[in-house]
């Protein structure tokens, strides 16, 4: 895939997202790297059988301190919520999944 194609599906993805989330991105990523940075440390991720097992746990807290301090007025069974936390979640596996995957294979599997 050349460079235009790849920026044209940033912004088609992009375009496609709630604004009130779009509006939101650099929160999310504020709270994964905080994340990273103090709780899901390398003394303490090795715990987690895989590095898909910390993804997943990395990306349903995020979501969760997200509806918390952001979105709490949303119903939570509602079909915008579950559009929104699937757009969080296809966008924090594919900004960070292959860093926190690297991360955790750095880390835990030698």
């Amino acid at each position: 895939m050349n460079l235009h194609e790849h920026i044209r599906n940033i912004l088609r993805e992009e375009t496609k997202m709630n604004p009130l989330l779009r509006r939101r991105l650099h929160l999310i990523d504020n709270e994964v790297e905080s994340r990273i940075g103090t709780i899901y440390t390398p003394q303490n991720i090795c715990r987690f059988e895989s590095a898909e097992e910390l993804l997943d746990v990395i990306t349903d807290a995020v979501i969760d301190s997200m509806y918390f301090n952001y979105f709490s007025g949303l119903n939570d069974d509602g079909r915008l919520w579950n559009e929104m936390y699937q757009d969080m979640a296809d966008y924090i596996k594919n900004k960070y999944g292959k860093s926190i995957m690297v991360y955790y294979q750095n880390n835990c599997e030698n």
